[in-house]
């Protein structure tokens, strides 16, 4: 026999109703579970949406917590699929993509980003992604139309989609309805939120403590040879490289994007740039300043830290890979 209330189960049962009969996508469904986790926040309702390939209809399922575990309340309305065999496992489940020929499994996928590509953080970022998914069901952040108006519109002229032909087109090319791209930009906005949130009124004390990963470098590198150290002749050496139709150049990136052998290197040092083997060294560094555009970066980089640690803190599993490589992603 269950421990929740009864009230909660009725509430439950009657949002999932109204949620599935108005097809309502998950933002809004998220919206309209706030009153249920505040009423019992004990429970920590959660909701979950899902959408039938075989007949397009649309069920949720509300997640209840009690001390022997979880209670799921969901309703299909006729004559849509009843909600067990909703996503019952299909040998067509495991698979990503077809290439050629040949299929391939999600599971495969994973390990080629993990280990042929040597790409660990893709995995992490999808973990992050769960990780920011869960924060925001549980604390959500209200957005207005204003604010979701201007972010569709600086999203579009960042893609370059600035008419609703191309805008059409770059959906359909990516699968993607309106609704989704809806969804899409409601999420960028709720997730820029979230990082402020995050934030708070610590900027300026973190960006104190870590000033210098945020100072400007300027990197003076060739294919051939070692530059000098001195500003204006490791510069005048480039320029004579570049003219004699050599690889060289010079960069000017912030220590945290800059190669990690040249942030503190006091002396030419081997790095690769654009995939050329080069020797490059440091010959200038501008101590940072606190303007947009750092403070932009300094947001990004606490959030980042604050994800490290919500990584740390989640155990993950990894369904489609074998079990004694679903350990931590750190």
């Amino acid at each position: 026999m269950t421990t929740l209330d009864p009230a909660l189960l009725d509430a439950a049962l009657t949002l999932v109703r109204e949620l599935t009969v108005d097809r309502a996508g998950l933002p809004e469904a998220r919206r309209r579970l706030t009153p249920l986790r505040e009423r019992w926040p004990g429970a920590d309702p959660a909701i979950v949406r899902d959408e039938e390939v075989a007949d397009g209809s649309v069920s949720f399922d509300v997640l209840l917590r009690e001390p022997a575990g979880t209670v799921s309340v969901a309703y299909s309305p006729t004559p849509a699929l009843p909600w067990p065999l909703r996503g019952a496992v299909r040998h067509s489940d495991h698979h990503l993509a077809r290439v050629g020929t040949r299929t391939l499994r999600v599971g495969e996928a994973l390990t080629a980003l993990d280990f042929l590509w040597y790409d660990h953080d893709v995995l992490a970022r999808l973990v992050d992604t769960g990780l920011v998914a869960e924060e925001l069901e549980q604390h959500p952040v209200e957005v207005d139309d204003g604010e979701l108006q201007a972010a569709a519109d600086a999203y579009r002229r960042a893609k370059g989609l600035l008419d609703a032909e191309s805008t059409a087109r770059w959906l359909a090319e990516r699968g993607l309805s309106a609704e989704d791209f809806a969804d899409l930009v409601a999420h960028t906005v709720a997730v820029a939120r979230l990082r402020a949130r995050v934030v708070g009124d610590r900027l300026p004390e973190w960006f104190a403590a870590h000033r210098s990963t945020f100072d400007r470098l300027l990197i003076a590198w060739t294919a051939e040879g070692t530059p000098p150290t001195d500003r204006a002749t490791a510069l005048a050496t480039v320029a004579a490289a570049v003219r004699a139709g050599r690889a060289a150049g010079v960069l000017r990136p912030v220590a945290v994007a800059a190669p990690a052998e040249l942030r503190d290197a006091t002396g030419p040092v081997p790095t690769t740039i654009a995939g050329i083997a080069v020797t490059a060294v440091v010959v200038d560094r501008e101590p940072a300043v606190l303007d947009d555009g750092t403070r932009a970066l300094v947001e990004r980089a606490m959030f980042d830290e604050w994800l490290a640690r919500r990584r740390a803190d989640t155990d993950v599993e990894w369904f489609w890979l074998p079990r004694d490589r679903t350990t931590r992603v750190r």
